[in-house]
């Protein structure tokens, strides 16, 4: 049975609202992680299609196949990719900056622009999100998903910045923190069909009820209604001209800094595409 990743942080939950609520009929197995666990089933075959770290998409490049149409994109601010530190961001320069081992994408989006748009080169450790305290060692941190949108700022760390803000800001583009990937073989191509009606279908109930899901779900995520509403309305769950051309340039940067040896082509599927 062709299994589906799901993220845990409220971003995934609108596109994949209408299985999850039951308004989509949904036949098939869904596993539940954060972007790095679902990365690591993907390339290893323990899950079919997921929307995974868009910087898997390059790390592994000719693994997978991007399914058309849908993504978790910010288009200008995200919310929810936070750095906070104790200094200015241009003063970050020979300091200790704390990444969460939970997110790919967002720890090379930081290098990026700590790196080429700062030209900052921080002491980065790593630390685990949710279990370890990284405050009382950096003098940086970040973090992803609800976490960011929950905790209260450190009064310690009066500089708080968005990193997608930050990458609209200096780009003009829209950034992209996952794709809904796909582990492709032939035999799956049935069910890839189907799969993909199902997610069309559970992403625009997502959005035709952005209002509702908010207020039944709020508890659900320990976020307040109207910041959950506002949060889902400022992402974009589209792949279009603009999101592309955002995850393009995102790649050369990437590739600049020697995290993947060159910018791939975007590959999508479509049944019998191999």
């Amino acid at each position: 049975m062709l299994k589906l990743g799901h993220i845990i942080y409220s971003n995934c939950f609108l596109p994949h609202a209408g299985i999850r609520t039951g308004a989509v009929d949904y036949p098939f197995q869904m596993i539940d992680g954060v972007p790095t666990e679902l990365n690591r089933l993907l390339v290893e075959g323990k899950i079919d299609v997921s929307p995974s770290s868009s910087i898997e998409y390059a790390v592994n490049a000719g693994k997978y196949l991007i399914l058309p149409g849908m993504s978790i994109s910010s288009r200008t601010r995200v919310m929810s990719i936070l750095l906070e530190s104790k200094v200015p961001i241009e003063e970050l320069d020979k300091r200790a900056v704390a990444l969460t081992t939970a997110s790919a994408t967002s720890v090379v989006l930081l290098r990026v622009i700590l790196e080429i748009f700062f030209g900052v080169n921080p002491d980065f450790r790593q630390y685990e999100q949710g279990k370890e305290d990284p405050y009382q060692q950096a003098d940086a941190v970040l973090t992803i998903g609800d976490l960011a949108l929950k905790r209260a700022a450190a009064p310690t760390f009066p500089h708080a910045y968005d990193l997608g803000e930050l990458w609209h800001r200096k780009t003009g583009l829209p950034f992209v923190f996952a794709l809904w990937q796909v582990n492709y073989r032939k035999s799956l191509d049935r069910d890839l069909a189907r799969i993909y009606s199902i997610l069309k279908a559970s992403k625009d109930y997502g959005l035709a009820h952005v209002h509702e899901l908010a207020r039944d779900h709020a508890a659900e995520f320990g976020i307040p209604a109207d910041i959950l509403e506002r949060y889902w309305k400022v992402l974009s769950y589209d792949f279009g001209p603009d999101e592309q051309k955002g995850l393009l340039t995102y790649y050369g940067y990437a590739a600049e800094l020697g995290v993947i040896s060159s910018v791939p082509d975007l590959c999508f599927w479509t049944e019998g595409a191999r």
